[in-house]
């Protein structure tokens, strides 16, 4: 599920005057992304994030998200466009219609809020008025750092079904 050496930026990506091996534009083109469609990058091998993409699956009637891993070649590519360290497995991300990037607690909120219904959605909305640094203390110190011992992780990328893989980049 790691991307292949070709699309990795050269010395890392720390490096100043370091150029894509690839443009992103052309990896996410050749993908099937287009302008103005949502996108959420998850780690492909965390059980508790597979468990987030098949909850938005299951709840996105409108087909409103594509998917992507961190690891494959998509995520990294959209994580370099973004200029988001493509190695950083820390937080889900989420591109919104207008190119806005939502990170940790934001981008679960955000998703919720779309497709949660009724109930659900009143809660996420609830929950924006709980500070961002307390919501952010919470997933970064608490969730994200205990995910695998919690829930488990998996030796591979999750591979979609032949229904699901129009919804998926990589």
């Amino acid at each position: 599920c790691l991307a292949p050496r070709s699309l990795r930026m050269s010395g890392g990506g720390s490096n100043l005057n370091t150029q894509p091996l690839v443009n992103e534009d052309e990896i996410l083109k050749a993908k099937g992304l287009k302008n103005g469609e949502r996108v959420l990058l998850y780690d492909g091998v965390c059980n508790l994030c597979n468990g987030w993409v098949q909850f938005v699956m299951s709840r996105d009637k409108e087909l409103k998200y594509k998917f992507a891993a961190l690891q494959g070649p998509g995520g990294r590519a959209i994580m370099s466009k973004y200029d988001r360290d493509p190695d950083d497995l820390s937080t889900l991300v989420l591109v919104d219609e207008h190119e806005k990037i939502f990170t940790k607690s934001d981008a679960v909120l955000n998703v919720v809020k779309q497709i949660g219904g009724p109930v659900l959605g009143s809660v996420a909305r609830v929950a924006q008025f709980i500070p961002r640094f307390i919501r952010d203390f919470v997933y970064s110190r608490i969730i994200a750092p205990n995910r695998y011992l919690l829930f488990g992780k998996k030796d591979s990328c999750r591979i979609p079904t032949k229904e699901e893989r129009s919804r998926f980049l990589d």
